[in-house]
Parts: structure tokens; C-alpha cells; sequence
């Protein structure tokens, strides 16, 4: 049973995120429930709570600092804890040596509390969700799903991989991510009996939330896009004046096409040169516009060196190949970029977004761009390592459906 809650005591909250988009999710839900309160004087206890950003050594910790800083600029908070991948691996070891209590009472002493009114993850299938979840069960749990607000279950095919022996190794080796041998104590600690429950949300809060096919198994509430702008609205003054106005001018008289990359080639699913023709090969297939100006967004996890050889590889096709690069906008959501910068030419300038994972919804959704999906079967099928290859068609197949669905939805909305 959740918490009740005293108007003479302040909400104790815990917000969690595994990265910066799902801060901005988190931050939504948070939002959207505060103004449902009936008493306005109610005081909030804010802990936030930021781990697992399967990013590169080296990189994890500036991802982190990143988050602090945009999650200070929100909102004032009690404390910021950053759980490590040392860390966590040290909670994952004592989970079948120490009892309950005293597992827990470490999770206390490190985020400063011992007791919730609520808790805020994105899912409840990884081990440090669930081990927050069982730390803190008699607090309201509350889902926020993933990305913008996306809920897939541990069984979507948007999760699923051919070696799903390990429910943990499979969301692991999705994202490419490896750190001081942990797979391996992953494998052996996974089949042991371990003292925490699978535990489920009270209730879920999405801007999309049955947008991959799947019905979240909780009482539900959808945010509307207009909630979602407006949390991004609320980052855009991190921005460098400077470079939005250098950007705007670089891409203006042009089409503009976007392409959102992939750490496909790090996380061995293809050979990097494979990659590199595959992104060349999407692009083509739909068209290259004249007087056309391409963006190139890397993810956080992309070799840069990759980016640049992808740059030389397609400087040909365009008028001038951009990459987004800076230091400054490597963390943030491209969202918040998207809004500051062409945000008001939408109806006067062609923008096409090109991606290959799910980072392309939320650009159809917020600004109804035309978006595309890579890279289809014949190029999965020929190029990608026959392990994956099934898999990730399967994968395109339910994101294209889902670019269908919200393209249906604003066709509706504007007939109405």
C-alpha cells in the first residue's frame, strides 16, 4: 500500500533516470502530477536518483555531471546521487550475502532517506529498478516509461534479443554496453535465488503508452505533447545563443534533412564500414532533395571517428553536412535544439528526419515532421550479423508502425 500523505509533513519524492531524455520524461510525469494536487502549499522532498547511462568509460561521469546540472536548473533538490557502475555492481554481488534489512539500510544511507512517499522509474525490469522498487515498496510507484514516455515490457520485441538466457544480458549487450567484467558476474549471479520481488507500478504516466503494440498492466494516464514541450521549453535557456543563431543561418534557404545515428558498429551488431553504407543507403532510398543541407545528430555512444568518416562518405549527396558535435549539446536531448531552431520555419521549410531506433517518435510527435526508419530487411538482412539481423527487422517493422499510427492521428486531428 503507497504512502499517505500529511499537507504537514513535505512529499518525499525519488525521481530516478538512466539518462537525460528519460529526465525529461520524469520530469514531465512529476509536473503533471503536482498541478493535479488539490492542495497548492503542499512542500516537495526532491532525491534524485541517476544510474545505469551505459555510456563509455571516461564518458559516464560527465553524463552524469550533464544531468545534475539540467536537473538543478528545474528544480531545487534535497540530493543528486549518481550511482556508478561500481556501485551498482557492488549492490548486484551482496544481494545474495546480505539480508533484506541490511541491503536496504546501504540504499538509505546513500540517497539520504529511508522512507518514501513516491518513486519515479521509467521500467521495474532491470535490477537497480527493482532494487529500488523493494527498497522503497510502500511508497506510491509510479511508472514514466522510457524515452518520452514509451512503455515496452521486458518481452517487447522492442527489448528482445536472440540470447535472452539472461533477461539482464539481453538489455546489456541491446545497448552495447560493457564495464569491468560484469557480464560475466551478471551470468553467474542470475541464476541464483536473490531476495527481491518483482514488484509493479501503481500507476503509469505516457505520452504514448501503447504506442509499440503492448497495453501497460497499470492504471494509466496520457500526458499530452503539450506537456512534454513545455518541460523542453523549460531547458532551451542552456542553449549557446550564439551557435542557434550560426545553425539557423548554416541551414537556411535549404531543405533540411536530420539523420539520428546509432552506436550500431560499437556495439558490434555490424563492421563500422557496413554501418557507414547502410545510414548512405537509407538516405538514398528516400530521396536526396536538391539544395538539401544534411544534420548529423551522433548518439552520446558513437565513435566519433565513425561520425567523421560517415560525414566524408555522404558529403557528396548534400549542399553541406553539419555535425552536432559540441561538447555542450552532446547530452542534451535534440529535442530542445529542435525547438530553439527550427521550430518556427516548420511550415516554410522541408525538414526530414532520418533515424534508426525509437529517438525519431518524439520529433513526429511534438512537431509532426515527416520521419523515417532505417534501414530495412534487405540491408538488415545482408549487413547485419546474422545473431541480430531477425531481431532488428523486427524491430524497424514495430517502429514503422508506429510512425504510421501518429501520422493516422494527425491526419484525424486535422480533419477534425
Amino acid at each position: 500500500m503507497a504512502n499517505l500523505i500529511s499537507i504537514d509533513q513535505p512529499i518525499k519524492r525519488i525521481i530516478t533516470c538512466q539518462g537525460s531524455i528519460q529526465l525529461m520524461a520524469a520530469l514531465s510525469a512529476m509536473t503533471f502530477r503536482d498541478q493535479q494536487q488539490p492542495n497548492s502549499s503542499i512542500k516537495y522532498e526532491n532525491y534524485l536518483v541517476i544510474y545505469e547511462l551505459y555510456s563509455p568509460d571516461k564518458q559516464h561521469l560527465a553524463f552524469a555531471e550533464f544531468i545534475t546540472k539540467i536537473a538543478e536548473s528545474f528544480c531545487s533538490w534535497t540530493k543528486i546521487i549518481y550511482l556508478s557502475p561500481d556501485l551498482v555492481d557492488s549492490f548486484f554481488q551482496r544481494i545474495n550475502s546480505n539480508s533484506p534489512k541490511k541491503l536496504y539500510q546501504s540504499v538509505y544511507d546513500l540517497i539520504g532517506v529511508e522512507s518514501a512517499n513516491e518513486i519515479y522509474l521509467c521500467r521495474n525490469w532491470q535490477f537497480t529498478n527493482s532494487l529500488l522498487l523493494n527498497a522503497y515498496e510502500s511508497a506510491t510507484k509510479i511508472c514514466y516509461g522510457d524515452g518520452i514516455g514509451l512503455y515496452f515490457s521486458e518481452n517487447s520485441a522492442v527489448s528482445r534479443q536472440p540470447d535472452f538466457q539472461l533477461k539482464i544480458d539481453g538489455f546489456i549487450d541491446w545497448l552495447g554496453w560493457k564495464f569491468h567484467g560484469l557480464e560475466q558476474r551478471f551470468r553467474k549471479a542470475f541464476n541464483l535465488k536473490t531476495t527481491l520481488k518483482q514488484i509493479q507500478f501503481d500507476i503509469g504516466y505516457f505520452v504514448l503508452p501503447d504506442i509499440f503494440g503492448e497495453v501497460p498492466p497499470m492504471p494509466t494516464i496520457i500526458l499530452d505533447r503539450s506537456n512534454l514541450l513545455n518541460i523542453f521549453r523549460r531547458f532551451t535557456h542552456l542553449l549557446d545563443t550564439n551557435y542557434v543563431s550560426s545553425l539557423k543561418q548554416e541551414t537556411s534557404n535549404s531543405s533540411i534533412s536530420i539523420l539520428l545515428t546509432s552506436n550500431l558498429s560499437e556495439a558490434k551488431r555490424l563492421s563500422q564500414q557496413d554501418e557507414i553504407f547502410a545510414y548512405r543507403e537509407f538516405l538514398i532510398s528516400h530521396g536526396i532533395r536538391s539544395n538539401n543541407v544534411l544534420l548529423i545528430k551522433p548518439h552520446p555512444r558513437d565513435d566519433i571517428h565513425k561520425i567523421q568518416l560517415l560525414k566524408a562518405e555522404l558529403s557528396d549527396l548534400y549542399q553541406k553536412v553539419i555535425i552536432i558535435e559540441q561538447p555542450e549539446l552532446f547530452f542534451l536531448p535534440f529535442e530542445i535544439l529542435f525547438l530553439q531552431t527550427f521550430s518556427e520555419i516548420l511550415s516554410s521549410v522541408e525538414i526530414r528526419v532520418f533515424a534508426v531506433s525509437s529517438a525519431c517518435l518524439s520529433l513526429k510527435l511534438l512537431f509532426d515532421v515527416p520521419s523515417f526508419i532505417g534501414f530495412g530487411d534487405e540491408l538488415t538482412l545482408r549487413l547485419f550479423d546474422p545473431d541480430y539481423a531477425e531481431a532488428r527487422s523486427e524491430h524497424e517493422k514495430i517502429l514503422l508502425q508506429a510512425i504510421a499510427r501518429l501520422d493516422s492521428d494527425y491526419q484525424t486531428q486535422a480533419l477534425q
